[in-house]
């Protein structure tokens, strides 16, 4: 699989895993169409996708509490280059 970097989460919103996410491409919007997204070790279905001065906010699979979403501050979001469209 090639991978697509498609943004960068640069920190965490709230109590319940919300991740800030900086985009990497020019149609923020582009996680709204997608039902999962590669991070660290593997998938994750996005399970709700706002936006808050430019930056993507996203609720992730696996990841519903500050502790556990701070784990991934800085890390990368990739998309399957197959699903570019």
């Amino acid at each position: 699989m090639e991978k697509i970097k498609l943004g960068k989460i640069v920190s965490v919103v709230g109590l319940k895993g919300e991740l800030k996410v900086y985009p990497l491409c020019d149609y923020k919007e582009r996680f709204e169409e997608l039902d999962r997204i590669w991070v660290r070790d593997g998938w994750r279905e996005i399970l709700k996708v706002r936006y808050q001065k430019g930056m993507a906010i996203l609720t992730l699979s696996g990841i519903s509490d500050r502790t556990t979403a701070d784990q991934f501050r800085e890390e990368f979001l990739f998309i399957d280059k197959k699903d570019v469209r």
